[in-house]
């Protein structure tokens, strides 16, 4: 189960790097964040803060330090969408499907930490 949670959190974060990079220079994302009165650097900042933490996320140690980055780049995403007049179903989707790799990653840990206590009692 381990190694599926560790693949599962790897693609999900490879993906958000593959949807990342390429809005750092996207004519139309420059756009809108001008359209938000908000300049490159917060753009940037932005997608620096999401590019970090999807790369923490993959790993099991950073992974909470990956979801704090994750949310509020979403939660900060989300609020440039809205001004813009825009729905973003898919940042509230991603949010959705990190915290719910995040839940199955720490079950799976507490099961496993509260394993060998079991073992200690039946024996």
């Amino acid at each position: 189960m381990r190694l599926i949670m560790a693949s599962l959190r790897g693609l999900f974060s490879g993906w958000l790097l593959a949807l990342t990079i390429p809005l750092i220079s996207d004519t139309a994302t420059i756009n809108a964040w001008s359209n938000a009165g908000l300049q490159d650097e917060a753009r940037i900042g932005l997608a620096m803060a999401e590019l970090f933490g999807a790369a923490l996320f993959a790993f099991e140690p950073l992974i909470f330090t990956g979801v704090v980055l994750l949310l509020a780049s979403f939660a900060a995403a989300a609020a440039v969408h809205i001004h813009n007049d825009n729905a973003p179903w898919h940042l509230a989707v991603y949010a959705l499907v990190v915290t719910l790799l995040l839940y199955c990653t720490k079950r799976r840990q507490r099961k496993h930490a509260d394993a060998p206590r079991q073992h200690e009692a039946s024996g």
